[in-house]
């Protein structure tokens, strides 16, 4: 196995990349330090939960809970580290976190526990997780390295 150390990647060198991009500051870090927190709240929720629907015999609620907490924790990775496969996980986990809440709503709670961030729309949380996945998409979108060039005249 080849092992490279991340220096040379990053090295100001003709035939090393040099990333140039800054931390996040202000209100961005405190949206994705809520995010983090978002996730960790579901994660722990959810964990619990599903533990109990185990037991109880409801496997399909348990394993609904898990996904939506799976989706939350995923998406919250991905939004956080900004490589590009990551940033694509985290479009697709933040993506079918705005998406499920509304058809679980529309179709049937049944396979959906109280305490998962899907459940209703996100209702047991007044809605903020709904609200955190889209607003999730609209950070990715804006903070796309694309848009950030288009931005800056590059």
């Amino acid at each position: 196995m080849l092992c490279v150390d991340r220096e040379d990647f990053l090295s100001s060198e003709p035939g090393g990349l040099h990333d140039e991009r800054q931390s996040t500051h202000g209100w961005p870090l405190v949206f994705l330090a809520l995010l983090c927190v978002g996730a960790a709240i579901f994660a722990w929720r959810g964990i619990v939960a599903s533990t109990e629907q185990f037991t109880t015999g409801e496997i399909g609620t348990g394993v609904v809970t898990l996904a939506a907490v799976s989706t939350w924790v995923a998406g919250a990775v991905g939004i956080l580290h900004n490589g590009r496969r990551m940033r694509l996980l985290a479009w697709v986990m933040w993506s079918i976190n705005a998406v499920l809440p509304f058809a679980s709503s529309v179709f049937d709670d049944a396979l959906v526990a109280y305490v998962s961030p899907w459940f209703s729309a996100g209702a047991t949380y007044f809605y903020l997780p709904t609200i955190g996945a889209i607003l999730a998409l609209i950070w990715l979108g804006w903070s796309s390295p694309s848009q950030i060039a288009t931005r800056n005249g590059g």
